[in-house]
């Protein structure tokens, strides 16, 4: 490895400066903001991909791409630049970028309130930028205190703050994975969140789809003090650096930088299923619809099902675009079925055409995959057979897609289309796609093919109903797949183990921008779950975002469907009763975020950093500062011990309506279908009642509210958010929503709940359609005001 040493010459330009140095490589410091500075470094040849994906700052990027020399959409405040005997600085307002030689390296510093400037995060003093392999990979080196924290890379492994870890950023189909220790997995998310001291906390973003490697820690050098680094497979580097006071300041804004998420419709918040072994059932077009009758006639609240590619299969073999007729002779019927139930349903696409396809010939002559290099289509494994992986980035091939998509999946009655195997596992050196144009090797834009397969589905969906807000899901991609689909972990194996760390899998994608996520409830892979193990999955994900049921056993032969085990299916009914009591909780969660790149949940710390106990790892999470989960994660529990944030006055248990003091660790009942869940003090809750029904569960109003009074006088610290409106269209962009806030007044002998309409055209309620409900009543009058 060589480190980049000699400044051959600077020059400023507005709100940016580059540095000539050795062998004709570019050093370019941009100050994009008041807390965002980007940085790159090229050689003579400029960047591998010249534009961008994941960059949105605008709200979304063209199909090609922005070019990764543009500035548009950030502030760009002009900034001088200031030469010393040390070096180089860049300043403008509170942000300051040293730059010096001997070796080549950076230095951030934001001033204080006092005048004095803080360096918040520094490159390494012996060696910053190194070129590795003759300069085909580059690895960037910064310094690395021992109390630092690092949060975010996506959906990886282990415990949330990732220190003392390298992690490889690529995607891989990764059947069956260790959700404690495994890596690399199905998304590339190079963001992570790094606390330098407290309350100074910066965020890293690498633009490149590349591979990586990222060190947090894990290597140690005696003659290099504490370091990390970040290595990328190609010979550029293009990185944003944030600043801020707390881990919401880094990961909001990074969901500003990449693409607010797309708010999805009511009903894809409500429960799914979905298993391989209905679709590939030699009678799936009769188990499919048996299974919504069953559904119905146990009262299992349900919202949409989802349908495995059995339905394009020919034995093993999955053929996009094209139906079996011995396993679904009358689809339209099906359908019909399953539409008069108010079922929405799902198809599963794949983004290969096995070599055998009645379209490959016709698609491989309009280079519609991806190719090597004297243009012949790439061939690796897929499943039981092999293909060749499209080319999303030819636009003869997106509308080959679209068209395929609208004909073969949404005429033939399907809702919506759900985006699988798109980790693009296509290995062959020198393999390229066309670029919009301008060729990109496969090695430098894998994840590109999952973001832009995504993006086409949303949009097919978006033109055939113009009015409703379309619904697709992405099992891989990178930062931006937010902006179109929702996403889950992978085809998890059925385990307690598992059912631990998938916990922190999640919070680990809500920290990294990717908005409504989700785990396969009762474990993809593997055994059968145990009676216990199935109801505590279910209530682990009734209260996250995405609650969908599905696995594949096929040593087993069956499903894991919500009666597998009788004994505990009343448990695992009140389990997703109670989701659909909280969905509307769920749903202005996704509207916080779309609207303000608020995450759906996050760990303790997110919220109550202040307290040190919050710090650690916890088998719990939270949705807004509101409402605290703590899941049962381990057998044979039926009571757990919850660790009650400080902060607040104090946290109810919404099952008994017990207050508790916060900064205390109590132990609560916890029988199956009934995970424990805590109300902090002030909070105002707008549910649906318990009364779920059985059609459209997920419509049942929220005019149930649920609030917490303190022991003697007071009032919220922060009014609860409630959204509310059609469900599914777009008629929300011109105003017709509801956007309520609601703050609880509390004395000795009265509570006093006040309703304030803060955006849209929807009045808010009328106080007699509310049922009261709480904790800390006490005998107390209780009246609604509307402000």
């Amino acid at each position: 490895m060589i480190a980049f040493q000699q400044i051959v010459s600077a020059k400023a330009s507005d709100h940016q400066a580059s540095f000539e140095l050795e062998d004709g490589h570019t050093l370019r410091v941009a100050l994009l903001s008041a807390a965002r500075v980007r940085v790159s470094l090229t050689p003579q040849t400029g960047f591998p991909v010249d534009r961008s994906w994941m960059v949105a700052p605008g709200g979304d990027v063209p199909w090609d791409g922005r070019s990764r020399h543009g500035d548009a959409g950030f502030a760009n405040p002009a900034a001088t630049l200031a030469k010393s005997e040390a070096g180089y600085a860049l300043t403008a307002g509170n942000l300051r970028v040293r730059v010096t030689a001997a070796p080549v390296r950076l230095a951030f510093d934001r001033r204080r309130a006092d005048g004095t400037w803080e360096t918040v995060i520094e490159d390494r003093e012996s060696g910053a930028y190194l070129r590795c392999d003759e300069g085909r990979r580059l690895r960037h080196y910064q310094t690395r205190v021992g109390s630092e924290r690092y949060f975010g890379l996506g959906d990886k492994t282990g415990p949330i703050d990732r220190a003392g870890r390298r992690f490889r950023i690529l995607q891989l189909d990764a059947l069956g994975y260790d959700a404690e220790q495994g890596d690399p997995l199905y998304k590339h998310v190079p963001f992570f969140a790094v606390e330098s001291a407290p309350g100074s906390w910066a965020g890293l973003f690498y633009d490149t789809l590349a591979p990586l490697t990222v060190d947090l820690g894990c290597e140690r050098s005696n003659y290099h003090g504490f370091y990390r680094y970040v290595e990328a497979e190609e010979p550029a580097l293009d990185f944003y650096i944030s600043f801020g006071q707390s881990l919401s300041d880094i990961a909001e804004d990074f969901v500003h930088l990449t693409g607010l998420p797309h708010l999805a419709p009511r009903w894809a918040y409500g429960f799914a299923f979905t298993s391989m072994h209905h679709a590939d059932d030699a009678k799936a077009q009769a188990k499919i619809g048996a299974f919504a009758e069953r559904c119905r006639a146990d009262g299992i609240p349900i919202s949409s099902i989802h349908f495995g590619s059995g339905y394009s299969s020919r034995g093993k073999r999955r053929y996009v675009f094209t139906w079996n007729r011995d396993k679904f002779p009358d689809p339209a019927a099906l359908f019909a079925k399953l539409r008069a139930a108010e079922l929405k349903t799902v198809a599963n696409l794949k983004p290969v055409l096995i070599d055998d396809h009645p379209a490959y010939a016709g698609l491989a002559a309009d280079g519609g995959f991806l190719a090597t290099k004297d243009g012949a289509p790439v061939v690796e494994q897929f499943w039981d057979g092999h293909g060749s992986f499209l080319d999303f980035t030819n636009p003869k091939t997106v509308a080959w897609w679209q068209t395929g998509f609208e004909r073969q999946v949404l005429d033939a009655g399907f809702d919506c289309g759900w985006n699988d195997n798109n980790e693009y596992e296509a290995w062959r050196e020198g393999a390229s796609g066309r670029g919009f144009g301008k060729e990109i090797a496969v090695q430098a834009s894998r994840p590109l093919h999952a973001l832009l397969m995504s993006r086409a589905t949303f949009e097919a969906s978006a033109r055939r109903e113009p009015t409703k807000r379309p619904y697709t899901i992405t099992r891989a991609g990178p930062p931006g797949i937010q902006r179109y689909a929702e996403t889950w972990s992978g085809d998890n194996f059925t385990s307690w183990h598992t059912l631990k760390w998938n916990l922190r899998n999640g919070l680990s994608m809500a920290l990294s921008g990717l908005g409504k996520i989700g785990h396969d409830i009762g474990g993809f892979a593997g055994p059968q779950p145990d009676p216990e193990l199935l109801c505590r999955w279910v209530e682990m994900m009734a209260l996250h975002p995405r609650a969908v049921m599905n696995s594949w056993k096929p040593d087993v032969g069956e499903a894991t469907e919500p009666w597998t085990h009788p004994s505990v299916l009343d448990a695992v009914r009140n389990a997703l009763r109670l989701r659909y009591r909280f969905l509307p909780i769920l749903y202005t969660r996704g509207y916080l975020g779309a609207a303000h790149g608020v995450p759906s949940m996050v760990p303790l710390l997110y919220h109550y950093d202040a307290d040190p106990l919050c710090r650690g790892e916890h088998d719990a999470f939270l949705i807004g500062a509101d409402l605290l989960v703590a899941p049962i994660v381990e057998p044979g529990q039926r009571q757990r011990a919850v660790y009650l944030p400080k902060g607040p006055e104090g946290w109810a248990d919404f099952h008994t309506g017990r207050l508790y003091p916060a900064g205390e660790t109590v132990t609560v009942e916890a029988p199956l279908g009934r995970p424990p869940i805590f109300v902090r003090v002030g909070a105002v809750l707008a549910l649906a009642g318990p009364d779920i029904p059985a059609v459209r569960p997920h419509d049942a109003p929220a005019r149930h509210l649920y609030f917490v009074a303190g022991a003697t006088s007071g009032q919220s610290q922060a009014p609860s958010p409630h959204f509310e409106d059609d469900g599914e269209s777009w008629s929300l962009r011109s105003g017709d929503f509801l956007a309520m806030a609601a703050r609880l007044e509390w004395a000795r002998d009265a509570v006093q709940i006040v309703l304030e309409r803060k955006g849209g055209t929807r009045p808010l309620p009328a106080a007699e359609e509310f049922v009261l409900d709480g904790a800390g009543l006490s005998g107390r009058k209780v009246r609604i005001v509307r402000a």
